[in-house]
């Protein structure tokens, strides 16, 4: 849905997904998947519970965005850093996960 990364705070719901309402409080994590570290667009925890626990973090990218229910903030620096984002995970040696 969504070519340039969203911005923290965002709240989304996914293809394929339950219906549950997710909140975007990370970018580019580097996680541990099947024993090999790769790297997700977003990190995000379900609203209105939050972070219950570090485990309870969601990862997924660009491509599994459905619909935008709410935008997070934006600053000069979100602005900057969302242009910055594509080419800073292309130059990573770190694959990009898949859901």
């Amino acid at each position: 849905m969504e070519d340039r990364v969203l911005p923290l705070g965002t709240i989304v719901l996914l293809k394929d997904g339950d219906g549950s309402r997710l909140m975007i409080v990370s970018r580019a994590s580097i996680v541990e998947d099947r024993k090999k570290e790769v790297f997700y667009d977003y990190g995000a925890v379900l609203i209105p519970q939050g972070m219950l626990s570090p485990e309870a973090v969601y990862f997924f990218n660009k491509e599994n965005v459905e619909t935008v229910l709410f935008e997070g903030f934006k600053s000069e620096e979100e602005e900057a850093f969302a242009e910055q984002y594509d080419e800073m995970v292309s130059q990573t040696k770190v694959p990009k996960g898949s859901v």
